[in-house]
């Protein structure tokens, strides 16, 4: 009989952590793990988990303070009642705010509690959100447990591991399926494009990515910019600024902003280059689902996107904050396209190898068998 796993996610607004955990629910071996979701805001994500058939219900989740001693313990309650009703073996919160709520709750009806740490929240921080005790942290980078290691070292010590996140192989495109997609967003068929795909965020290097296209401008160089995603944590405001700087500088003619879309891996193909200029990234999916699609990165050496790109083999490692190396980089892949070809077979294999959501499943499913079984 198939056990059955409690996940419980935040979710504020539909991200990497968000689209992280899609994945997983999909890798599951339905006989042998049947999840259900808590979520803690209703939204996009909640629409999506539903899609996939997955049981998927809202609440209020919070982590105990203070001043507010019953809302903490009223979301406690609710993960409880989740799991008692779901007849949970298992309860794995999505990220570490998630995890008070969850972990007591694992805590109270005695169950095995498991939490993703997805982003650096310092040593305070990790002590703090960790309080109820987990059985297993599992980092999204080797960067990202080394730094928690050092700063927390007692609390991770034999109970923390890496697990990458996965992601899905796109089918490849014909030319013609390539160009009839170009032509449904807008785009020129000829032009080579660089994109900016993801979240629309100052950390994700956005103001480097319009200095790059100034300085490659500058130059006479004739990339399209392309930027696929929005601010969906504030209503649009920071894409709306960026529109703005991009024709302050005059280049509006230069770029396109597609905004949010649910299929954004699918058509990662109608571009050229894909670029990830951020300034911290943990790992981040914008670089896995360009590699699943058979597209080389130019991206920051920061964090775990070193762990995902083979300078020079699969794609090109740059300074972060640092737009006139950024530029150099897309300028080289525009320039040579049997490099920009040889990187992106490169970069699908690996993805393929290293970073597929069944490879993912799979090493997922063996830590769930070894906490209840």
């Amino acid at each position: 009989m198939a056990a059955r796993v409690l996940y419980v996610a935040w979710a504020p607004f539909f991200s990497g952590a968000e689209r992280a955990l899609l994945l997983t629910l999909k890798a599951l071996d339905p006989s042998r793990y049947r999840p259900y979701v808590l979520v803690g805001t209703d939204g996009e994500f909640v629409s999506q988990v539903r899609a996939l058939g997955v049981p998927c219900h809202v609440v209020n989740l919070l982590p105990l303070e203070r001043r507010r001693p019953l809302a903490g313990a009223m979301s406690i309650a609710a993960v409880a009642r989740a799991a008692v009703r779901h007849r949970a073996s298992l309860i794995h919160a999505n990220e570490l705010p998630s995890f008070q709520p969850a972990g007591y709750a694992a805590r109270l009806l005695r169950l095995p509690a498991i939490t993703h740490v997805r982003f650096p929240n310092g040593a305070a921080g990790y002590r703090w959100f960790s309080r109820p005790g987990f059985a297993q942290a599992l980092f999204v980078s080797r960067y990202l447990l080394d730094a928690a290691r050092n700063e927390a070292p007692s609390l991770f010590a034999g109970r923390s591991d890496v697990l990458h996140d996965g992601v899905e192989l796109q089918a490849t495109w014909s030319d013609d399926q390539r160009r009839d997609c170009r032509r449904e967003l807008g785009l020129p068929d000829q032009a080579t494009i660089v994109a900016l795909t993801g979240q629309i965020a100052e950390v994700k290097g956005i103001w480097e990515f319009v200095e790059a296209a100034r300085i490659l401008a500058q130059r006479g160089a004739e990339p399209l910019f392309v930027v696929l995603g929005d601010d969906l944590k504030e209503a649009g405001k920071m894409r709306r600024t960026m529109e703005e700087r991009v024709a302050a500088l005059g280049l509006t003619n230069r770029f396109r902003f597609l905004g949010f879309r649910t299929d954004a891996p699918r058509i990662v193909q109608a571009f050229d280059i894909i670029a990830v200029p951020s300034h911290v990234e943990p790992l981040g999916n914008a670089t896995l689902e360009a590699m699943a699609a058979g597209r080389p990165v130019v991206g920051s050496a920061v964090g775990g996107i070193p762990e995902m790109i083979e300078d020079g083999a699969t794609g090109l490692l740059v300074p972060p904050s640092d737009p006139a190396a950024l530029a150099d980089a897309i300028d080289r892949l525009v320039q040579r396209p049997a490099l920009r070809a040889s990187m992106a077979a490169a970069a699908r294999r690996r993805a393929l190898d290293v970073f597929s959501v069944e490879a993912h499943g799979r090493k997922l499913q063996a830590k769930y068998d070894r906490l209840c079984h």
